[in-house]
């Protein structure tokens, strides 16, 4: 093995994960009549924008749609006149028409949102206020935007939540765990293999089985 001939064996610790799993391909689903299928967040942004603009008579209140997220266009709303309120209310029940959308919850009230406990953590862990949207919405499983030849990630579905952590070398005990853990559980390991503090934004738990 190149590092035991570079380094020595024992004299390094390696680790393998990935930053995501990857989406069924709806081709394939369909191919085996089995759920699936696909949808354009522009196709969705559009929509949107023109039933927003038939009740209420604001032009591109919604900005994009992206990363199932919907961006509202708060300069456009507030110029109208009209509560972001209503116009959330209204993209929600509209989302939610569709029907390979499970669910849509606007994200400053999540806490309050009527959805798994799992999707709760993973909204949360992942919001951002700068940077998030103003709606999220859950699409059904096998379905994402994107080609029905390709696949891609960012849902919060097993397939694609759940991905590989493997460690390997000086430090590590050998066996598995089937304990649920964290990329983020990665810093917090090699830290404690190293006897040293954690980094200073690691909100990791130490994977305790795979140290000796």
């Amino acid at each position: 093995m190149y590092l035991d001939n570079a380094f020595g064996k024992g004299n390094y610790t390696f680790f393998l994960t990935a930053d995501h799993g990857v989406a069924h391909i709806p081709g394939f689903l369909q191919e085996n009549k089995l759920p699936g299928g696909t949808f354009e967040d522009g196709d969705i942004t559009k929509e949107l924008n023109t039933v927003i603009d038939e009740k209420y008579a604001i032009k591109m209140a919604v900005k994009t749609v992206m990363n199932y997220q919907v961006y509202l266009n708060d300069e456009a709303i507030e110029k109208s006149g009209v509560s972001s309120e209503k116009v959330k209310e209204l993209i929600i029940t509209e989302l939610k028409k569709k029907d390979f959308i499970i669910n849509a919850i606007e994200l400053q009230k999540l806490n309050d949102a009527a959805i798994p406990q799992p999707q709760k953590v993973m909204m949360a862990n992942s919001y951002n206020p700068k940077r998030s949207g103003d709606i999220q919405f859950t699409s059904k499983p096998g379905y994402f935007d994107g080609v029905k030849k390709g696949t891609t990630h960012g849902l919060w579905n097993p397939y694609d939540a759940h991905i590989p952590c493997l460690f390997y070398g000086w430090g590590v005990k050998p066996g598995k765990t089937y304990r649920e853990t964290y990329m983020t559980d990665i810093a917090a390991t090699l830290a404690a293999m190293l006897k040293i503090q954690m980094p200073n934004g690691c909100v990791g738990k130490v994977i305790t089985e795979c140290i000796k």
